[in-house]
C-alpha cells in the first residue's frame, strides 16, 4: 500500500513510502510511473483530476456458467453464423441509451455489463444483482432469462457510478508519468483503454530513453503530452452525446463502420505501424491528419442529426462486415511492414478513403431520410469521389464471419449485434 510520494526536483530521485505485512520501506528511484488505476495517486496529489463531459456508469457481474446464446434467436440469424459459436466472443447487445456486454471468461465463466448513460438509465435502477437483472428482463429478456437459469452460480458484482473521466497531463520532463486508468479513460465500448495503455507506454519509453541519453525532455514531453491528448479527444468524440443512437438499428450499423474505418486507417497506422513517435511523419502529414480529425467530429454530430431524424423503416437483415472488401483489406493492412514512404503513402491513401466514406454515408443518408440535412457532412467530405461502399441495405447489423488480425480488434468484430 502506497502512503506517499515526494518527487525528487532539480534531478533529485523521486520517492515513494509503502507499506506491505506491516512492515513500512521507501523506494527512491529517477523516474516515477503511476499505473495506479482508478485509484489515480499521482493525479489526485498533484491536481490533475478533470471532467470530460461524458457521464456513463456500469455495472458488471460474472457467473460460473456458459450462456448458451446461440440458441437465441431466429433459426435464419442463428444459422447465419458458421460454425455456431457466437458465445466465443465478446458479443454486445445495444439499445437507447446504453449497452450490454457478453464476454466468455477462460475458466468458463461468463461476464456480463451494463454501461448506460446516466440520464436515460441511472445507475440506481441496476446497482446490485438483483436490480441488474430485472433491468435485464425489461431491456435484454433473452439474456436476462439465460442470467436466471444460473443465478445461484453468481461469482461477483461490482459498480462503478462514473466509468469515463479526463486528465489535465500525464508525461513530464520532471521524470514522472501516468499510464492507462491513473491517467484517463474513455469508455469500455471497443476498448480503447488497452490501446491507451500500450500509445501511453510508448510515449513514456521514449522519454525515458531520452533521459538515459542525456538529452532534453522539455519539448518531448510537451509534444507527447499534445499528441496524447489530440487522440483522446478525437476519440472522445465517438462515445460523448453518442449513446442515445445506440438503440437506433439504422444508424448504428454505419456508425461502427466509419468508427472501425477510422480507428484502424489512422490510429492503428500509427500505432501498429509504429509511428507514434515519428515526429518527422506527424508534422509532414499534420494538415491531413487534423482534417481527418475534423471529419470524424462532422461524422459524429451527423449520427446524432441522423438518429434525430429517425422515421426511416428498418427492415431486419444481416450485414458481414467482410462483404465490404475494402473494409476488410483495411484490417487485412493492420500488420504490414511499411518502410517511411510506404507508411506515409498508406495513412494518405486511409484518409482519403475516410472522404471517400463520408460522402458515400452522406448519399445513403439522404436518399434515406430525404429531410436530412447533410451539407455540412458533404462539405467535410470534400467532394472525393464516392464510391459505393455500403452494398448491402444498412440496418440490422451481424458481422458473424469477419476474421481480424489486430490482437484488439480480433476480439470485438468477431461478432456484433445492434439489437432492436
Amino acid at each position: 500500500t502506497v502512503r506517499a510520494i515526494t518527487l525528487g526536483d532539480d534531478g533529485r530521485p523521486h520517492e515513494v513510502r509503502c507499506e506491505r505485512g506491516g512492515e513500512t520501506r521507501s523506494l527512491r528511484a529517477r523516474w516515477l510511473v503511476d499505473a495506479s488505476g482508478r485509484a489515480g495517486l499521482l493525479k489526485r496529489q498533484l491536481g490533475l483530476s478533470e471532467d470530460n463531459d461524458h457521464a456513463i456508469c456500469a455495472a458488471w457481474f460474472w457467473l460460473d456458467a456458459k450462456l448458451e446464446l446461440d440458441a437465441w434467436g431466429s433459426p435464419a440469424w442463428r444459422a447465419a453464423c458458421e460454425p455456431r459459436e457466437r458465445w466465443r466472443s465478446t458479443n454486445h447487445l445495444c439499445g437507447p441509451g446504453y449497452w450490454v456486454w457478453m464476454i466468455p471468461l477462460a475458466g468458463g465463466a461468463h461476464s456480463v455489463g451494463i454501461v448506460a448513460d446516466p440520464g436515460a438509465h441511472p445507475i440506481e435502477s441496476f446497482n446490485t444483482f438483483e436490480r441488474a437483472l430485472e433491468w435485464l428482463h425489461a431491456h435484454q429478456p433473452a439474456l436476462a432469462n439465460a442470467v436466471d437459469m444460473h443465478r445461484d452460480r453468481l461469482l461477483d458484482f461490482a459498480f462503478l457510478k462514473r466509468v469515463s473521466y479526463g486528465c489535465k497531463q500525464v508525461f513530464s520532463a520532471e521524470r514522472w508519468a501516468l499510464t492507462g486508468e491513473a491517467g484517463a479513460f474513455l469508455d469500455p465500448f471497443y476498448s480503447p483503454g488497452s490501446d491507451f495503455i500500450a500509445m501511453g507506454n510508448r510515449y513514456i519509453v521514449e522519454l525515458i530513453a531520452r533521459d538515459l541519453d542525456r538529452q532534453p525532455l522539455a519539448a518531448h514531453a510537451e509534444i507527447f503530452n499534445g499528441l496524447y491528448f489530440s487522440f483522446y479527444r478525437n476519440m472522445l468524440s465517438l462515445y460523448r452525446g453518442q449513446y442515445a443512437l445506440f438503440g437506433n438499428a439504422r444508424v448504428m450499423p454505419v456508425k461502427v463502420t466509419w468508427d472501425y474505418t477510422y480507428y484502424w486507417g489512422v490510429l492503428c497506422a500509427l500505432g501498429i505501424g509504429g509511428r507514434l513517435t515519428d515526429l518527422s511523419l506527424l508534422s509532414e502529414l499534420r494538415p491531413r491528419l487534423e482534417a481527418a480529425q475534423a471529419l470524424n467530429l462532422v461524422m459524429q454530430q451527423f449520427f446524432r442529426d441522423w438518429d434525430v431524424a429517425g422515421g426511416c423503416a428498418n427492415p431486419a437483415v444481416f450485414l458481414d462486415q467482410q462483404e465490404l472488401d475494402w473494409f476488410a483489406q483495411l484490417n487485412a493492412n493492420l500488420h504490414d511492414r511499411l518502410d517511411d514512404a510506404a507508411a506515409r503513402a498508406r495513412l494518405r491513401e486511409n484518409i482519403e478513403l475516410l472522404h471517400a466514406l463520408a460522402g458515400s454515408i452522406a448519399d445513403r443518408a439522404s436518399a434515406e431520410c430525404p429531410g436530412l440535412d447533410v451539407s455540412a457532412l458533404r462539405e467535410a467530405a470534400g467532394g472525393r469521389e464516392k464510391p459505393v461502399l455500403f452494398g448491402s441495405p444498412v440496418g440490422r447489423l451481424h458481422a458473424g464471419s469477419c476474421k481480424c488480425d489486430s490482437a484488439h480488434a480480433a476480439i470485438h468484430t468477431d461478432h456484433l449485434s445492434i439489437d432492436v
